[in-house]
């Protein structure tokens, strides 16, 4: 029975992957924005052609790169695409490279799944099988995205987060291991830098003094190249012009309700939970004046992104109040859900990484791709709340059946797109 379950396995995965391989012959993107990405970042790589350490000191400087705008990547992922062109020497082999290094997502998915619920439930061996449903994801590893493979190294990063979470063998080398990668995670997508701060307050619970102080050195040491490069240089256009938006309305009412789209094929842990929840006529007055504060404070003049609500509630309806009504019940459904006492204690653990959910899109353009597939691999491995976990451990054939179905219809969504 078990070599009949690992052939299944395998055979899925192997389709999967064959699909892939189809997509980057037939040059897909169904997001509409990743070859035109490649092809900006094509202009860039000339500045290493006369050298690294020149590249790196006039990244941001040369017009010709652009004559539009200035590039929010960092100069690590152009030099990261410098490099595949000239080894392989071939566009299509640099794509094929990338591809099979972006292979290592799915399959670190699956040990950190493995690593934190083991495989009794023979369903979350195939949970890893949505990430190839992830339009953003085949795009990214089809044409050479940064955020794409920046995910290989925070996946890494959170493998050995778990280590340490279920035990004390070698747990210096495992927060050895979970601050590297999420460091070369964050100098190729700079925003993962956040993340520290999650991983600091769980050590903060966990480890001793001694172990705090390494956790921080360590942190400081690896981070201390791009603090010179971006701070003491002042090499920083690409990092800092767009960063803070002023409305700050508007990018959590966005990035909010893209977190609660995501959560969607997960609504039964919400049903359990709010049918145990008592509400209140206060419940109602919170949901208003949620609504309201959107509603006179909300503007986003940018002609893309948004988000798929968004894009809805703008394209088909010409108004908002469809994103005004999904933000305010995004914003009010997660507030209570991960802002009450369970168990009778918080967990600030997920509140926090919520919170930074949010924060991950500070720039103020709200960017599905940010989020997906991020958010299915945070649900199946750092969060905390019992009712996932829970849901988690006992994913069963309905479950399954939702989130697959879920996947599969917002990548065919995406296809039917093209043809709009």
């Amino acid at each position: 029975m078990k070599y009949i379950l690992n052939k299944k396995t395998e055979t899925v995965y192997f389709c999967l992957y064959l699909s892939l391989i189809l997509g980057l012959f037939l040059n897909e993107d169904f997001t509409f924005g990743y070859i035109s990405d490649y092809l900006l970042h094509k202009k860039t790589l000339h500045i290493f052609e006369n050298g690294i350490l020149n590249g790196f000191l006039n990244y941001g400087q040369d017009s010709t790169i652009s004559s539009e705008k200035i590039i929010p990547h960092s100069p690590l992922f152009i030099l990261y695409f410098f490099l595949l062109e000239k080894i392989s020497n071939s566009e299509f082999l640099a794509k094929l490279i990338h591809l099979h290094f972006c292979l290592l997502i799915p399959f670190i998915f699956y040990k950190c799944i493995k690593e934190k619920y083991g495989f009794k439930n023979e369903y979350l061996k195939f949970i890893p099988a949505i990430i190839f449903f992830s339009p953003y994801y085949r795009s990214g590893a089809i044409w050479i995205d940064d955020n794409i493979f920046a995910l290989i190294f925070f996946i890494l990063a959170i493998f050995y987060y778990i280590k340490v979470e279920k035990s004390e063998k070698n747990i210096l080398v495992n927060i050895f291991f979970n601050v590297l990668f999420l460091a070369v995670a964050s100098y190729f997508r700079p925003i993962y830098s956040i993340f520290a701060v999650f991983f600091f307050y769980n050590y903060l619970n966990k480890l001793n003094f001694y172990k705090i102080t390494y956790y921080i050195l360590l942190n400081l040491l690896l981070s201390s190249v791009a603090i010179y490069y971006v701070f003491i240089l002042g090499i920083d256009e690409w990092f800092n012009a767009y960063l803070f938006r002023k409305n700050f309305t508007t990018v959590i009412a966005l990035s909010t309700s893209v977190i609660f789209f995501y959560f969607i094929p997960f609504s039964k842990i919400f049903v359990k939970y709010f049918s145990e929840y008592k509400f209140k006529k206060i419940d109602i007055l919170y949901l208003l004046v949620i609504f309201l504060i959107i509603y006179y404070n909300f503007e986003y003049g940018i002609p893309y992104s948004g988000g798929i609500v968004y894009r809805v509630s703008n394209l088909i309806f010409n108004n908002y109040f469809l994103i005004f009504s999904f933000s305010s019940i995004s914003i009010f459904v997660l507030f209570k859900f991960f802002f009450s006492k369970i168990d009778d204690r918080i967990s600030l653990s997920d509140i926090l990484l919520i919170l930074l959910l949010i924060v991950i899109e500070m720039d103020g353009v709200i960017y599905h791709e940010t989020y997906d597939p991020f958010i299915y691999l945070l649900f199946f491995s750092i969060f905390k709340n019992k009712y996932i976990c829970n849901y988690v451990k006992k994913i069963d054939k309905f479950d399954f059946t939702v989130l697959s179905s879920f996947v599969s219809i917002f990548y065919l969504l995406s296809i039917f797109k093209t043809f709009l």
